[in-house]
Protein backbone atom coordinates (compact mmCIF):
# COMPACT_ATOMS: atom_id res chain seq x y z
CA UNK A 1 0.00 0.00 0.00
CA UNK A 2 2.88 2.25 0.31
CA UNK A 3 3.15 2.52 -3.43
CA UNK A 4 -0.43 3.44 -3.93
CA UNK A 5 -1.60 7.01 -3.91
CA UNK A 6 -4.81 8.07 -2.36
CA UNK A 7 -7.33 9.95 -4.50
CA UNK A 8 -6.40 13.16 -2.65
CA UNK A 9 -2.74 12.77 -3.48
CA UNK A 10 -3.57 12.49 -7.18
CA UNK A 11 -5.68 15.65 -7.19
CA UNK A 12 -2.91 17.74 -5.62
CA UNK A 13 -4.73 18.26 -2.32
CA UNK A 14 -2.06 18.18 0.36
CA UNK A 15 -4.27 19.11 3.26
CA UNK A 16 -5.24 15.53 3.92
CA UNK A 17 -8.29 13.51 3.22
CA UNK A 18 -11.79 14.61 4.10
CA UNK A 19 -11.77 12.03 6.86
CA UNK A 20 -8.87 13.87 8.51
CA UNK A 21 -10.95 17.05 8.98
CA UNK A 22 -13.25 17.91 11.87
CA UNK A 23 -16.61 19.62 11.59
CA UNK A 24 -15.12 23.16 11.52
CA UNK A 25 -12.93 22.34 8.51
CA UNK A 26 -9.70 22.29 10.50
CA UNK A 27 -7.22 19.53 9.94
CA UNK A 28 -7.04 16.95 12.69
CA UNK A 29 -3.72 16.09 14.16
CA UNK A 30 -1.75 18.77 12.31
CA UNK A 31 -0.34 21.70 14.29
CA UNK A 32 1.14 24.93 12.99
CA UNK A 33 4.64 25.56 14.29
CA UNK A 34 4.19 29.12 15.65
CA UNK A 35 7.74 29.44 16.89
CA UNK A 36 9.01 28.83 13.35
CA UNK A 37 6.66 31.53 12.07
CA UNK A 38 7.82 33.98 14.72
CA UNK A 39 11.47 33.34 14.02
CA UNK A 40 10.86 33.75 10.30
CA UNK A 41 8.99 37.03 10.83
CA UNK A 42 11.76 38.35 13.10
CA UNK A 43 14.39 37.50 10.51
CA UNK A 44 12.43 39.39 7.85
CA UNK A 45 11.98 42.45 10.13
CA UNK A 46 15.67 42.49 11.06
CA UNK A 47 16.62 42.22 7.40
CA UNK A 48 14.34 45.17 6.52
CA UNK A 49 15.74 47.38 9.26
CA UNK A 50 19.31 46.38 8.41
CA UNK A 51 18.64 47.30 4.80
CA UNK A 52 17.19 50.63 5.85
CA UNK A 53 20.24 51.34 7.93
CA UNK A 54 22.53 51.00 4.97
CA UNK A 55 20.31 53.04 2.67
CA UNK A 56 20.06 55.93 5.11
CA UNK A 57 20.51 59.34 3.46
CA UNK A 58 23.40 61.22 5.05
CA UNK A 59 22.52 64.40 6.92
CA UNK A 60 23.67 67.65 5.34
CA UNK A 61 26.87 68.95 6.85
CA UNK A 62 26.26 71.31 9.72
CA UNK A 63 27.65 74.81 9.37
CA UNK A 64 30.84 75.62 11.16
CA UNK A 65 30.30 76.98 14.65
CA UNK A 66 30.46 80.73 14.81
CA UNK A 67 31.94 82.85 17.51
CA UNK A 68 29.78 85.47 19.14
CA UNK A 69 30.42 88.99 18.01
CA UNK A 70 32.80 90.85 20.24
CA UNK A 71 31.09 93.10 22.70
CA UNK A 72 31.65 96.76 22.07
CA UNK A 73 31.07 99.17 24.90
CA UNK A 74 27.98 101.29 24.45
CA UNK A 75 28.71 104.74 23.12
CA UNK A 76 28.62 107.48 25.65
CA UNK A 77 25.64 109.75 25.29
CA UNK A 78 26.47 112.79 23.25
CA UNK A 79 23.25 114.60 24.11
CA UNK A 80 24.13 117.40 26.48
CA UNK A 81 22.30 117.65 29.76
CA UNK A 82 19.30 119.98 29.54
CA UNK A 83 19.79 123.61 30.45
CA UNK A 84 17.52 126.39 31.65
CA UNK A 85 17.32 127.53 28.02
CA UNK A 86 15.90 124.10 27.12
CA UNK A 87 13.36 124.48 29.92
CA UNK A 88 12.31 127.92 28.64
CA UNK A 89 12.03 126.56 25.09
CA UNK A 90 9.80 123.68 26.27
CA UNK A 91 7.53 126.05 28.19
CA UNK A 92 7.22 128.25 25.08
CA UNK A 93 6.26 125.26 22.90
CA UNK A 94 3.50 124.31 25.35
CA UNK A 95 2.31 127.92 25.34
CA UNK A 96 2.20 128.01 21.52
CA UNK A 97 0.14 124.80 21.40
CA UNK A 98 -2.30 126.14 24.03
CA UNK A 99 -2.67 129.41 22.11
CA UNK A 100 -3.51 127.45 18.93
CA UNK A 101 -5.91 125.32 21.02
CA UNK A 102 -4.12 122.23 19.74
CA UNK A 103 -4.64 120.16 22.88
CA UNK A 104 -2.98 117.04 21.48
CA UNK A 105 0.19 118.99 20.70
CA UNK A 106 -0.02 120.74 24.08
CA UNK A 107 -0.16 117.37 25.83
CA UNK A 108 2.79 116.09 23.79
CA UNK A 109 4.85 119.24 24.48
CA UNK A 110 3.95 119.00 28.18
CA UNK A 111 5.46 115.50 28.17
CA UNK A 112 8.67 116.92 26.66
CA UNK A 113 8.63 119.69 29.28
CA UNK A 114 8.35 117.09 32.07
CA UNK A 115 11.31 115.16 30.63
CA UNK A 116 13.38 118.34 30.47
CA UNK A 117 12.37 119.20 34.03
CA UNK A 118 13.37 115.72 35.27
CA UNK A 119 16.82 116.25 33.75
CA UNK A 120 17.21 119.61 35.46
CA UNK A 121 15.54 119.11 38.84
CA UNK A 122 18.58 117.65 40.62
CA UNK A 123 20.88 120.45 39.43
CA UNK A 124 18.66 123.43 40.27
CA UNK A 125 20.04 126.03 42.65
CA UNK A 126 18.27 129.17 43.78
CA UNK A 127 17.77 131.13 46.99
CA UNK A 128 15.11 128.67 48.18
CA UNK A 129 15.57 125.61 45.99
CA UNK A 130 13.10 123.32 47.79
CA UNK A 131 10.31 125.91 47.69
CA UNK A 132 10.94 126.84 44.04
CA UNK A 133 11.06 123.24 42.82
CA UNK A 134 7.89 122.29 44.70
CA UNK A 135 6.09 125.39 43.30
CA UNK A 136 7.29 124.51 39.76
CA UNK A 137 6.04 120.92 40.11
CA UNK A 138 2.68 122.12 41.50
CA UNK A 139 2.30 124.46 38.53
CA UNK A 140 3.16 121.60 36.15
CA UNK A 141 0.40 119.47 37.71
CA UNK A 142 -2.13 122.33 37.41
CA UNK A 143 -1.07 122.91 33.79
CA UNK A 144 -1.54 119.24 33.02
CA UNK A 145 -5.05 119.34 34.48
CA UNK A 146 -5.95 122.51 32.54
CA UNK A 147 -4.68 120.97 29.28
CA UNK A 148 -6.71 117.82 29.97
CA UNK A 149 -9.82 119.97 30.58
CA UNK A 150 -8.96 122.19 27.57
CA UNK A 151 -9.03 125.29 29.79
CA UNK A 152 -7.06 127.88 27.82
CA UNK A 153 -7.21 130.67 30.44
CA UNK A 154 -6.08 128.42 33.30
CA UNK A 155 -3.32 126.88 31.16
CA UNK A 156 -1.98 130.32 30.20
CA UNK A 157 -1.94 131.40 33.89
CA UNK A 158 0.02 128.23 34.77
CA UNK A 159 2.48 128.85 31.93
CA UNK A 160 3.11 132.43 33.17
CA UNK A 161 3.77 131.07 36.66
CA UNK A 162 6.17 128.42 35.29
CA UNK A 163 8.12 131.10 33.38
CA UNK A 164 8.37 133.30 36.52
CA UNK A 165 9.67 130.44 38.65
CA UNK A 166 12.07 129.21 35.93
CA UNK A 167 13.77 132.66 35.83
CA UNK A 168 14.98 132.09 39.42
CA UNK A 169 16.74 128.82 38.55
CA UNK A 170 20.48 128.50 38.29
CA UNK A 171 22.18 125.23 37.48
CA UNK A 172 24.93 123.47 39.39
CA UNK A 173 27.75 122.36 37.10
CA UNK A 174 27.74 118.75 35.87
CA UNK A 175 30.53 116.44 34.88
CA UNK A 176 29.17 116.20 31.32
CA UNK A 177 28.90 118.83 28.59
CA UNK A 178 26.13 121.34 29.20
CA UNK A 179 25.04 124.60 27.75
CA UNK A 180 23.57 127.53 29.48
Amino acid sequence: MDDEMSPNDRSGDVSGSPEDRDRGGKTKGRQVNTSAWLIGALVVIIAVFAGLRFTKVPAPPSPAPTRPAPTVPAPTPTTPAPSTADLDRSITKVEDAVTRKDWTAASRELSVLRTTWEGLRGRITSEDTAKDTSMFEASLRKLEENIREKNETGAKDDIRELKTIAKKFKLAPTSGPTSG
